[in-house]
């Protein structure tokens, strides 16, 4: 990814194109098994929130995920219920 690729992508979060899934092709998630996202226990979202915590276009992810409403899996190294925390906690402010 060049600096070019993640500017672009950050132009784009600050202008709220969430709808967008270019971003997608960037993600660490591209280099593994989707079904890591998608745990049944807290190990499986650790490992998930691992890979989560390098990738460039983290923020995107959590965004895309919290304005399309996902309520499963691990999306932008957030769970369903740090996501679900997360709305609240934005809604209350």
């Amino acid at each position: 990814m060049t600096t070019t690729d993640i500017q672009h992508y950050e132009n784009q979060r600050n202008f709220g194109s969430y709808r967008s899934t270019e971003w997608m092709s960037l993600g660490n998630c591209r280099l593994v098994e989707p079904d890591i996202f998608f745990p049944s226990d807290g190990a499986g979202v650790d490992k998930a929130r691992k890979i989560c915590s390098t990738c460039p276009v983290r923020d995107h992810c959590l965004e895309y995920a919290l304005s399309e409403h996902i309520e499963h899996g691990v999306w932008g190294g957030m769970s369903e219920r740090a996501r679900r925390r997360l709305k609240s906690q934005r809604r209350a402010a």
